[in-house]
């Protein structure tokens, strides 16, 4: 495998374990995608440093108890210590209220290399659309309780 394509599974990496940290909503995890001088323009407004950043999702994701988070597609462009990325998702969730919505949306990424670390640099997040979703909260397991790692 060439360098140019282990960094782009890295980047995929990176984006699998974003997703992964929204199913599981696990904080800590999704802290450690960021780099510490990150931004991320999320529903029409950038927010600047790691912390912002996660205490914007923290309290997003207080507001829906339910996240189906899935990556539909990436496109990566790597080099040796930065990559820029394209993710396409489709995500359900159950508001607080109940209501259940779907989201479609594009990612569009820059990365770097921190140490043996990809992380994100800058992630902007723009709706392609919004609508009623058909998940209901009473139907939702969550993340297996019995997770091995």
């Amino acid at each position: 495998m060439t360098q140019t394509s282990l960094e782009t599974l890295a980047v995929s990496q990176l984006n699998a374990r974003y997703c992964d940290a929204v199913m599981r909503r696990d904080t800590g995890a999704w802290r450690k995608l960021w780099h510490r001088d990150s931004r991320w323009y999320f529903l029409g407004e950038w927010l600047e440093g790691q912390d912002a950043i996660v205490a914007r999702w923290e309290a997003a994701m207080a507001g829906f108890p339910v996240v189906y988070h899935q990556i539909n597609s990436e496109i990566i462009n790597a080099s040796k210590d930065e990559a820029s990325s394209r993710v396409y998702i489709d995500e359900e969730i159950v508001t607080a209220d109940g209501d259940a919505l779907r989201f479609i949306g594009v990612y569009n990424d820059k990365c770097v290399r921190e140490g043996s670390d990809w992380l994100y640099l800058s992630r902007r997040f723009d709706l392609m659309y919004q609508g009623p979703g058909a998940l209901r909260q009473a139907g939702w397991m969550g993340y297996p309780a019995s997770d091995t790692d």
